[in-house]
């Protein structure tokens, strides 16, 4: 992930003129979890910033017939432009940037007394399990406002807040032993997948929300 942090750097240096204080380091928490950050200003009205967020969670979920013990881990980088309309009078931001990394949820269906029930049709385990997979595509835009970051702001700390959305619908992988798709049928192992995918693309457009605290230097 290093390479989103030196990526701003980079950008800066061919593209613009600094201002007086252009570097800006900065840490915060949020529904892509805990992050960290750098932020280069490329002139009074341009930031370029790079960062990167994760948060771990457990929880139980239910999907069709099936009931899930899940993980899910986020851990992604962020390169990330700003433009300040008025960066003179207040510290309002337009945000546009993507998203890189693997953010993924684990999951394995409990078997109830021995037994799965698939789409309504009950098939016993015979110490079989039934797990599921949800990725998130690898690269997904983002667009959002925010406030702070000011390019022309003084040295030393302030805060920042962040609102914005995430785009990319999440692929589903259920992976149902054979013995147990031989008896429950294909048609309903495709319908409780069908679930899972119904339920995971409601997070296809993952809202954030973030605030935290940055250092001007």
């Amino acid at each position: 992930m290093k390479q989103f942090l030196l990526s701003a750097a980079v950008v800066a240096a061919a593209l613009g003129s600094p201002a007086l204080h252009a570097h800006e380091v900065y840490a915060g928490i949020g529904t892509e979890g805990v992050g960290a950050g750098f932020a280069y200003a490329l002139d009074d009205h341009f930031n370029a910033r790079a960062e990167i967020n994760g948060f771990a969670l457990s929880r139980n979920f239910s999907s069709g017939d099936l009931n899930f013990d899940a993980r899910a881990k986020l851990l992604h980088g962020g390169l990330y432009a700003d433009w300040f309309p008025a960066p003179a009078s207040v510290p309002f931001r337009l945000v546009a940037g993507v998203l890189v990394g693997d953010d993924r949820v684990n999951a394995t269906a409990s078997s109830a007394n021995g037994t799965y029930d698939i789409n309504g049709v009950v098939v016993p385990a015979n110490g079989e399990t039934v797990t599921a997979r949800v990725r998130f595509p690898t690269a997904r835009p983002y667009l959002g406002i925010g406030f702070g970051h000011t390019p022309n702001g003084k040295a030393g700390f302030s805060m920042y807040f962040d609102l914005g959305v995430a785009y990319g619908r999440p692929r589903v992988d259920l992976n149902v032993p054979a013995s147990l798709a031989a008896q429950a049928g294909q048609a309903n192992v495709d319908a409780e997948r069908q679930e899972l995918q119904d339920k995971a693309d409601k997070l296809r457009f993952y809202p954030i929300v973030k605030i935290g605290v940055t250092y001007r230097f």
